[in-house]
């Protein structure tokens, strides 16, 4: 019932099309394209994507089922040609149950990983100076252990 409610909705936004542009997903998920395009290249992305051409769409189906249950896998082969669009009204019928908007599950698990990743620098940077101390408490235990030979104070001489 929901994940066709939020097929519904994603229809109405792609304008009866069964594919989403980055620009439109990028309004439902909050994740500038330049970021998508970066993902995708790498190969993080975790929406399946087709290219046509140089131009990258989604299927509502693989979004629809990220979204919901956080699946990368496609779950329904997008059909090369699509159906007629569907004839959108001017005012559509509000159903009785609202469309459920499960973008935030998306920002919180990139939230999440921007905090995982901010701790592990955060744990190196205190190994590091960790580290420097430790070298600079031996290097004054060793200086104060064995001071510098040759130097007489009142001449300057060696």
């Amino acid at each position: 019932m929901v994940e066709q409610q939020l097929i519904d909705y994603l229809r109405v936004r792609t304008k009866g099309k069964l594919l989403m542009s980055p620009e439109q997903l990028a309004e439902e998920i909050g994740i500038p394209t330049k970021q998508q395009s970066k993902l995708r290249k790498e190969g993080r992305f975790p929406i399946p994507f087709k290219n046509i051409g140089r131009l990258v769409y989604y299927s509502i189906y693989d979004v629809a089922n990220f979204l919901l249950n956080g699946e990368s896998t496609p779950s329904t082969p997008v059909p090369e040609e699509a159906p007629e669009p569907i004839q959108i009204k001017k005012k559509p019928v509000k159903s009785k149950a609202p469309v459920q908007d499960l973008s935030h599950i998306f920002m919180l698990r990139a939230f999440a990983q921007s905090l995982e990743e901010r701790a592990t620098a955060m744990l190196s940077l205190a190994e590091n100076l960790k580290d420097y101390a430790n070298k600079k408490e031996m290097m004054e235990s060793f200086s104060t252990k064995f001071p510098a030979k040759g130097i007489t104070g009142d001449t300057g001489k060696f």
